[in-house]
């Protein structure tokens, strides 16, 4: 019986002798120590930039690049691995690409992005002044205070990555006229025209508010306005006012003009939601800010309604309904609404003169007819709600006029309730002695547009009551001292 066991165990041990080597043989075959490291990676000459521990390469192309798609990286890995895409391999880096290296049991995973630089002056200041960047029109404006030489000006320039400039920062410039600055980068070179202007007072934002009236735009004359809205509210303001004057933007930040000359200024703003660079300007919106404390008027129609937010005198935010875009075909006619229930408007000065349509015991007028219309609202909308009424109770007509000061003028032709305000007078209060009107209908359109079908030539059969409002409102505004 001993020697059977003793085999037995013999046996045993030989078997587990087996299986070891067995074991070891298989670990040793595992290639686990293996390097998969890209160690440099480029498109075009331009090293990207290795992260091993992201596991990402970034990669800056130059600006002007048309495109990231079909480009071709080269690049080197560990001895012995391989990599897929392979090196020379033309890909799409317009979004990121996963480059996988393996060797052996061993892979890593590399995520390569591409971006194209930007040509593109990020500050231009001029004895700490910024200046007003205009990258649409390749322009600067560098407002100065009261005194500067201009003869010998050292601007300080900060530019994107890879750009440079001639002039170059801190180049000692003559100013008295405008000078032209090359920005280069990659493929792109650009020129801009840099002017400075000087205030021609120490103080222009301040005086007694006088007499003149002005039409208000985003131009340097009344002819170069962008938008044929625009242009066509100041040629008929200039046809109707041949004594008011045009100030523009620019003027107002250089403190070229002095606004409190006017007791009142007009501003149609039609060719974009976003405001003028120019009348962001926290120095800009003091002033206007300061002469509506002090008694002047403002008449603002289309997207320059906001300006009344901007300047303070409205604060309270609502939603609302704004149109950018390039409108479309209608055969409606668009009316202005001139009363909420149990308020009939129709008696305010703005609206004196105008034929009045009634529809159960509400009163509209026209001021668009079938054709083509942009469709430029810029109103408040869901006004009872933000006061925490139904659309129906007059509590919201009480809350909304008082908490902003205002007389709610008008809404849109078919509104019969209290959701929305499209005209508004903004009153005299403690703060505020001057008066302002807010016109953000879309109907409210100063030049309807020739195309289409059904009104091909773009003639308005109502325009004569834009111009009747428009000229009730300079009139009414004017005649607040």
């Amino acid at each position: 019986m001993k020697k059977i066991n003793h085999i037995v165990s013999i046996l045993l041990l030989l078997t587990l002798a087996v299986i070891t080597v067995s074991c070891t043989k298989e670990r040793t075959e595992l290639e686990m120590d293996n390097a998969v490291e890209i160690s440099q990676f480029s498109v075009d000459g331009r090293n990207g930039v290795i992260d091993h521990d992201l596991g990402t390469i970034k990669v800056k192309m130059p600006a002007g690049t048309a495109s990231l798609n079909g480009l071709t990286p080269q690049f080197t890995v560990s001895s012995g691995a391989n990599v897929e895409p392979g090196s020379g391999q033309a890909v799409d880096l317009s979004s990121p690409v996963d480059y996988i290296v393996t060797s052996g049991n061993v892979y890593k995973k590399y995520r390569v992005s591409a971006e194209v630089l930007t040509a593109q002056i990020l500050t231009f200041s001029i004895n700490g002044v910024d200046g007003i960047i205009d990258e649409e029109n390749h322009s600067i404006v560098v407002a100065l205070p009261y005194g500067t030489n201009l003869t010998a000006l050292t601007p300080s320039i900060s530019l994107a990555e890879e750009n440079t400039i001639l002039p170059a920062s801190g180049t000692a410039q003559d100013f008295t006229n405008p000078v032209v600055y090359t920005l280069s980068s990659g493929s792109v070179s650009v020129q801009y025209t840099v002017s400075t202007s000087i205030a021609v007072t120490p103080d222009l934002s301040k005086g007694p508010i006088g007499n003149k009236i002005a039409f208000l735009g985003t131009a340097s004359t009344v002819q170069t306005l962008p938008d044929d809205d625009e242009l066509a509210a100041a040629n008929w303001f200039f046809a109707e006012y041949p004594d008011a004057e045009y100030i523009s933007w620019t003027q107002v930040m250089a403190g070229l003009v002095n606004i409190y000359h006017y007791r009142t200024i007009w501003w149609h703003y039609d060719q974009a939601f976003e405001l003028p660079v120019e009348a962001t300007h926290e120095a800009v919106k003091g002033i206007f800010g300061d002469y509506m404390k002090d008694g002047g008027n403002l008449f603002f129609s289309g997207h320059a309604c906001q300006y009344f937010w901007s300047i303070g005198r409205l604060s309270r935010t609502y939603n609302m309904a704004i149109g950018t875009g390039g409108g479309f075909e209608n055969g409606d006619t668009w009316t202005i609404g001139v009363n909420l229930p149990g308020v009939d408007n129709r008696n305010h000065p703005i609206y004196q003169g105008l034929a009045f349509d009634e529809s159960d015991g509400f009163f509209t007028f026209p001021v668009i007819g079938p054709g083509y219309r942009e469709d430029h609202n810029h109103v408040i909308v869901e006004v009872a709600a933000n006061h925490g009424y139904p659309n129906n109770h007059p509590g919201a007509y009480v809350s909304f006029t008082e908490t902003n000061d205002v007389a709610w003028l008008g809404v849109w032709g078919g509104i019969r309730d209290y959701f929305m305000a499209g005209v508004l007078e903004l009153l005299p209060n403690e703060t505020y002695k001057g008066k302002g009107i807010f016109i953000g209908i879309g109907g409210f359109e100063w030049k309807q547009n020739a195309q289409g079908t059904i009104n091909p030539a773009g003639i308005n059969a109502y325009q004569n009551n834009i111009h009747l409002v428009a000229r009730n409102t300079i009139n009414y505004l004017s005649a607040n001292q």
